[in-house]
């Protein structure tokens, strides 16, 4: 899902389209920047300054074979931007998710679901985001605590706490068309980062942090092209590129679509090595949506494919299941996905219904996966909105099958 706060807004010369389909196409996106209000002194810098946040109530119910699990939490993200001062802010963010106790069934029967809180079940706040920016129009550069949305490193807002990052980060923007980037990030904090999902943590365990290069070629409004590296300490080395675009037939009537291709290498005998092929196609008529996409990934020896840090670039991600995590259970064995979907959008109500189903396996049918997603997408206006999802799990060991309901609900300001 694209993260709302995040430090970067993506905007696309087509509407805005809905659904998990869509929101794994990166490459149908723009960055687009809205610069803060330039001011003549230091002082003038938080006199103009601005509140800005989101304020999201959620709750999720997982049934499982024996036992059945639940929470409801009330939160958000909230936090100002100062303005700018020869090109330079200041930007900073508290990420909350509180709980009502009589809400929430008691955490000592195991039946409170882990998701939105610490792992003791207790209510978080932390400083998600601080950091200090510089940018011209041309060059930014960030230093501290922020949001990142590339590939291997993002946000994946799926919970109450979208994954932010601490490190640096430089992009440069010779050309309309062509954007550089860089990065260096050592800790992270959200729902991916581990158990205690409000502290930051090392991404790499035993090494010093990721390190990274990309370069994106937007020719026109309906293609683009991206270049990747990753140098995660400690892990692997990894090369992705992607590329994707629009095919006009009619006014109303054209089709999505894109190639990816990872090669992981590893680190140290880190065991994680690999390649990963992709594509995807989505045809959109009028309100009506349906697409499919294949991922096949090839593992060596005593080895696993990784997703990253975040919910993964592959295209056959579903709301459990990813490539990553069955290769993880799969070791050194080649792995295959597909993904179905199809939806409608009543755009003049705000509303989208979306079902998806996928199947993730081994080779060797080591690991074998079956999901299927209905998701319901209502946005009222730019500051509300509202989503709720339905998710069946079905594996070949039966005692790994469950389901999951969610509802969240967000107001932007």
């Amino acid at each position: 899902m694209i993260d709302i706060m995040a430090a970067t807004l993506l905007a696309s010369a087509y509407p805005m389209e809905s659904g998990q389909m869509h929101s794994k196409q990166s490459g149908r996106y723009e960055v687009v920047k809205t610069l803060p209000k330039q001011t003549d002194s230091v002082a003038a810098m938080l006199t103009y300054a601005k509140a800005k946040g989101q304020l999201r109530m959620a709750y999720i119910h997982n049934s499982y074979a024996e036992r059945h699990t639940s929470a409801f939490a009330v939160g958000g993200i909230f936090g100002f931007e100062t303005a700018s001062y020869r090109d330079i802010s200041l930007h900073v963010n508290a990420t909350t998710s509180q709980r009502i106790a009589w809400l929430n069934p008691n955490n000592s029967q195991g039946r409170l679901a882990p998701d939105f809180f610490d792992a003791s079940g207790d209510a978080f706040a932390y400083v998600s985001h601080a950091n200090i920016e510089y940018d011209n129009g041309y060059i930014n550069l960030k230093a501290g605590r922020m949001s990142l949305n590339t590939p291997y490193l993002d946000t994946d807002d799926i919970r109450m706490a979208a994954n932010s990052f601490e490190g640096l980060f430089g992009s440069y923007r010779p050309h309309e068309q062509i954007v550089f980037s860089a990065l260096y990030v050592t800790r992270w904090a959200g729902y991916d980062s581990g158990d205690v999902q409000h502290r930051f943590t090392p991404l790499t365990a035993q090494g010093s942090g990721v390190t990274a290069l990309g370069m994106q070629y937007i020719p026109d409004d309906e293609h683009s092209a991206s270049l990747w590296y990753y140098h995660a300490d400690a892990m692997s080395h990894i090369f992705y590129a992607e590329y994707s675009g629009h095919y006009n037939i009619a006014e109303d009537f054209h089709i999505e679509y894109g190639v990816q291709a990872a090669l992981l290498r590893q680190i140290e005998h880190s065991g994680s090595e690999g390649a990963v092929l992709g594509v995807m196609g989505i045809v959109d008529y009028g309100p009506v949506f349906c697409g499919v996409a294949l991922n096949r990934g090839f593992v060596d020896t005593n080895s696993i494919l990784s997703d990253g840090f975040g919910g993964g670039p592959y295209y056959t991600s579903l709301d459990e299941a990813t490539l990553g995590s069955v290769s993880e259970a799969a070791l050194g064995d080649d792995v295959m996905a597909y993904r179905l979907g199809v939806g409608y959008e009543f755009e003049s109500v705000g509303l989208t219904v979306e079902g998806v189903v996928g199947q993730l396996r081994s080779r060797h049918q080591v690991v074998n996966i079956k999901e299927s997603d209905l998701i319901v997408t209502y946005r009222m206006n730019s500051h509300f909105s509202l989503q709720g999802s339905l998710m069946a799990y079905h594996s070949h060991d039966e005692h790994d099958n469950f389901n999951r309901g969610i509802v969240r609900m967000d107001y932007s300001f």
